[in-house]
């Protein structure tokens, strides 16, 4: 019997998951090298310890009121399967897990309770990083045209003849490419982060900014309530691009952007015809001679 469960005991440190075993009322029984590296208790701090103490509120009272009622249930545990909830930590810092629970009958109304528990801390921050990834633009750290379109797609179907409208700028900085030419890609790279965090100064966190690639940024912006109050934000996005760059390396330069402002109020048109429309209304400001904002007007489809 001693050599079976030193046997046990073996196996369960070698578990990449917490193995914790618990007593009937609750009381940790068995605490595996796993599970002292993910919670940060020795053994013998966690032995002998109601395992709520692995548990943030409200699930330290939920677990209460289970293990009061685990003999009416006749020693089946509901849900036994995978399940993702949370954790606490010594520290107290709660971190997300998933938990599979079972229960062997030792005699009748005593129950041993084995919790195999896997920290996904890793997991979700992987996931985060790849969701950052795959909606963000790598240089400036703005959301990408894939964000932009789920966001823009979201705020047009929001809309109702109460609500207020949106506007779109389509933001597209005037001879940036002799920049490239001139000084190299890397005083590009950091004429467009500088363009970016200018861009983000103008407009308020609700708003969204987005780059869509070389030097094309385009600003969603939210509960606008008539064009030229989005006529305005394009004016104070056009005179901060006005400004100089300061940047390393380099004498001052200085540059300025064509714009173009489309207004929308209704759900009747789609994401890409937005896009569509400002990027007509910037194309249209660059033919007037740049450095410009212009509004898109239906009228000036049918030219």
């Amino acid at each position: 019997m001693i050599h079976a469960e030193k046997v046990l005991d073996h196996v369960l440190d070698h578990l990449f998951d917490s193995v914790i075993m618990a007593s009937t009322d609750g009381l940790i029984t068995s605490f595996n090298r796993a599970a002292t590296l993910t919670f940060g208790y020795t053994r013998a701090e966690a032995l002998g310890q109601n395992v709520t103490l692995l548990m943030p509120e409200p699930h330290c009272t939920h677990h209460d009121q289970h293990i009061r009622h685990f003999p009416d249930w006749g020693g089946i545990i509901p849900s036994s399967q995978n399940r993702e909830l949370v954790g606490k930590r010594k520290n107290g810092e709660v971190f997300p897990i998933t938990l599979v629970l079972t229960s062997v009958e030792q005699s009748p109304r005593d129950w041993i309770f084995i919790a195999i528990v896997r920290d996904l801390t890793q997991v979700d921050a992987a996931l985060q990083n790849l969701r950052f990834t795959a909606y963000s633009d790598p240089l400036t750290g703005l959301p990408n045209r894939l964000l932009l379109m789920d966001r823009l797609s979201q705020a047009i179907r929001s809309l109702n003849r109460e609500s207020p409208g949106i506007a779109l700028l389509f933001v597209d900085l005037d001879h940036f490419k002799p920049i490239n030419d001139n000084f190299g890609h890397h005083v590009g790279d950091l004429v467009l982060r500088e363009t970016a965090t200018r861009l983000q100064s103008c407009v308020r966190e609700s708003d969204t900014i987005a780059r869509l690639g070389g030097d094309e940024f385009i600003v969603l912006l939210m509960g606008v309530e008539n064009p030229l109050s989005a006529l305005g934000i394009g004016e104070k996005i056009r005179e901060t691009l006005n400004d100089p760059f300061i940047l390393e390396s380099v004498s001052p330069l200085t540059l300025s952007a064509s714009i173009g402002m489309t207004f929308c109020q209704t759900h009747a048109i789609d994401a890409e015809n937005l896009i569509r429309q400002a990027d007509f209304a910037m194309y249209r400001a660059k033919a007037q001679g740049r450095n410009t904002v212009v509004s898109y007007t239906t009228a000036q489809d049918l030219r």
